[in-house]
């Protein structure tokens, strides 16, 4: 093959057609895994295809400067002003407010266990994950809960059931090095999803049970273990790969003072159709060799100072949309690039990147920070407020789903049953009706 200048680990420059060859392609680590695999002697099921999805999630979140700024904005959007006990009031049988909750016993369990730093890091997990796993600690005599920790989801997996298993039955927590396991595996009973008390109080006969794992997450169809979030779309589309690939481009454009004609964008779909069609797929040597023969012939084309009316054959599928309109998704994108470098290149393709990753993690870029080129998209506070007040909203059902191991302390524990626990809102109402410009809200857990 050609003599290529690699300027990245998936960049690579080629003189010969002045071309940039762009490699990296995100969407092949989030095949899901399908055959349990043996850990420690137990059978897993592993997340991802070699069982280490989340570190190559983390890894690419920390590439990526729009999808690490999205995530703390969810993330902080999502703990809103923290967990308060509430205690209902109530009047002739009908709940007629609300106010703080003042019992000593549930203020000292929310002190000692650090409720707020552990919604935190449930919050954190939910937002990048769509998978928690929260931990409850019971005492020896098997009469209190008095310990909730949380997990990192990144160390967790869940056993494979088997055939006369209908729920989950094991947690395994470990560091996973590159998806095997790294010293300790500590294995934990896990809680039914449903009738959850009860199951904790079958499990506590049991004398060495005292400490349990609750499945919390967000559920998406079509998942038997592990929720996948819609957000994660963004690195099988390939915007991701836009986004992160051009910083890197135009540094090495003006660092290099490399002669470009062409950006070239390989998806990583596109190697698995040809190696689909050539029958070799799952052969690694000849999928190797597929590849350079065919960045060859790129090449060649490209090189060619006679391309014009030259052919260069490539794939492409369409997907239906609700408009009744075809989308198409390209296979090989060829970007022609002006020779002269006059600063300011690929703004607008950066700008668009970045605003689809941020309208796949439900992020409008006005309450992020973002207004995309001169005074395009830029909004009015009123605008911004009804923005943020939609994201608060929104915030509702993932909140219900990590207030579950409370409500399980509270009712196991046997608080008062009027004691509920809310996550209110910081509120921006208009000068007219606030002076100082905020308030908290309503602090209705129903």
């Amino acid at each position: 093959m050609s003599n290529i200048l690699q300027i990245t680990g998936s960049v690579a420059y080629s003189p010969e057609a002045r071309a940039i060859l762009d490699y990296s392609g995100a969407g092949d680590v989030f095949e899901p895994g399908a055959d349990p695999i043996m850990a420690g002697g137990y059978k897993i099921a592993p997340w991802g295809y070699d069982n280490d999805l989340p570190a190559h999630l983390l890894e690419r979140i920390r590439k990526n400067d729009v999808v690490g700024a999205n995530l703390q904005f969810n993330q902080l959007s999502g703990y809103g002003l923290g967990i308060k006990p509430m205690l209902r009031v109530v009047e002739d049988g009908k709940v007629v407010g609300y106010e703080e909750c003042a019992d000593e016993e549930v203020l000292r369990f929310f002190e000692d266990n650090d409720i707020d730093g552990f919604f935190l890091e449930q919050v954190n997990d939910m937002m990048t994950f769509f998978n928690v796993f929260p931990e409850i600690i019971v005492n020896r005599a098997g009469t209190k809960i008095v310990s909730l920790r949380h997990l990192e989801a990144a160390f967790s997996r869940w056993g494979s059931m088997e055939e006369q298993d209908s729920e989950i039955r094991w947690h395994y927590y470990n560091q996973w090095e590159g998806g095997a396991v790294k010293g300790k595996l500590c294995r934990t009973p896990v809680l039914s999803r449903y009738h959850t008390y009860d199951h904790l109080k079958t499990l506590l006969t049991k004398p060495r049970n005292r400490r349990f794992v609750l499945q919390v997450g967000m559920p998406t169809a079509g998942n038997t273990y592990y929720s996948r979030p819609n957000w994660w779309s963004i690195f099988r589309s390939g915007w991701y790969d836009l986004s992160v690939l051009l910083p890197k481009f135009k540094a090495a454009l003006l660092k290099n003072h490399l002669a470009v004609r062409y950006v070239v964008y390989i998806s990583d779909e596109y190697w698995k159709e040809m190696a689909r069609l050539k029958n070799v797929a799952g052969d690694r040597e000849k999928e190797i060799r597929m590849r350079e023969e065919i960045t060859q012939q790129l090449i060649d084309f490209l090189a060619n100072e006679n391309t014009k009316g030259g052919t260069l054959i490539s794939t492409r599928k369409f997907a239906p949309s609700g408009s009744g309109a075809a989308l198409e998704d390209k296979y090989i994108q060829i970007e022609h690039v002006e020779s002269a470098i006059k600063g300011g290149e690929f703004i607008e393709d950066a700008e668009e990147a970045n605003n689809i990753i941020s309208y796949a993690m439900g992020v409008h870029p006005n309450l992020n920070g973002a207004t995309p080129g001169r005074s395009k998209g830029s909004l009015g506070g009123s605008d911004k407020r009804e923005l943020f007040m939609i994201k608060q909203a929104m915030m509702r059902p993932y909140r219900d789903r990590l207030l579950k191991p409370l409500r399980l302390v509270a009712r196991f524990n046997g608080w008062d049953r009027n004691i509920v626990f809310a996550v209110p809102d910081v509120e921006f109402p208009t000068l007219d009706v606030e002076k100082s410009g905020k308030r908290e809200t309503n602090q209705n857990p129903d």
